[in-house]
């Protein structure tokens, strides 16, 4: 028996990509989710390995939701079925993206990946040390790069991964920008003091920060240069700190509070 017609679009949407026998990565992972949250409707579809790996016990599990659906039982998630899928998980669970099931890693690809880049889009243009990755589906260096710098603003721990901890942040702080209630900044003193010469992503919080406080546009390249080191003396000049261009943990901690007080 045919079951409802398919009237939603995926979150996320469908890549492009058919999945099949040998597939792997994040939509794989994301197929063997969404099938798994139909046992309550359909309790003689498998339970299966949320592994990312689309194999023969993926494939017949498809087939057999095809089936039930009245869609070609190929065992390959094309659009159609992509579709499908997530409109019998969403009728069961309630429609929203969920996280996918595996750790997002380097060279990944497909749909999870884009709704991922376009999150993280979203946030750099709020929290400017992220840089903006393309919305490709492709997870390359810069895509990595944006994800420390968000795990960093969020002080959560920072390995360039898209896990559950960062995957369910990235989702909240997107949230609440979109709501007109960003995340407040959670950057951790990196416990060196940053000066003159001194490079790296806590530098570029230091100037995303020092640019929304000052209302500047002062380039954030994760370079401490003189135009930094003069900014940070105008910043410790006014937060009455000991003016000396450097950024310790007391300037630290006050900028960032400044930061968040414009959000």
């Amino acid at each position: 028996m045919t079951e409802e017609k398919i009237t939603l679009t995926a979150q996320p949407p469908f890549y492009g990509t058919v999945l099949k026998n040998g597939s792997q990565g994040p939509d794989c992972a994301m197929v063997q989710t969404w099938i798994n949250g139909l046992q309550g409707r359909w309790p003689s579809l498998p339970k299966l390995t949320v592994d990312g790996k689309y194999g023969s016990g993926t494939a017949k599990a498809v087939s057999q939701f095809q089936t039930l659906m009245g869609l070609t039982a190929d065992g390959e998630t094309g659009r159609n079925t992509w579709d499908a899928l997530y409109t019998a998980w969403a009728g069961q669970k309630g429609a929203g993206e969920v996280f996918c099931g595996i750790t997002i890693v380097a060279a990944a690809k497909g749909a999870v990946v884009k709704s991922m880049q376009q999150k993280l889009d979203v946030c750099a243009a709020v929290y400017k040390s992220i840089n903006k990755p393309e919305t490709d589906g492709l997870f390359g260096s810069a895509t990595g790069a944006a994800v420390r710098r968000f795990q960093r603003e969020m002080g959560l721990s920072i390995d360039g991964m898209a896990g559950k901890t960062t995957w369910t942040k990235l989702v909240e702080a997107t949230a609440a920008i979109r709501a007109g209630n960003p995340l407040p900044s959670a950057a951790r003193y990196p416990n060196t003091v940053l000066k003159v010469g001194s490079t790296g992503d806590s530098v570029r919080c230091v100037q995303a920060w020092l640019g929304a406080v000052q209302n500047t546009s002062l380039k954030v390249d994760g370079q401490f240069g003189t135009g930094t080191r003069n900014a940070v003396i105008v910043f410790q000049t006014a937060a009455g700190l000991k003016a000396d261009g450097m950024v310790g943990s007391a300037t630290w901690n006050a900028l960032r509070a400044a930061f968040n007080a414009t959000l």
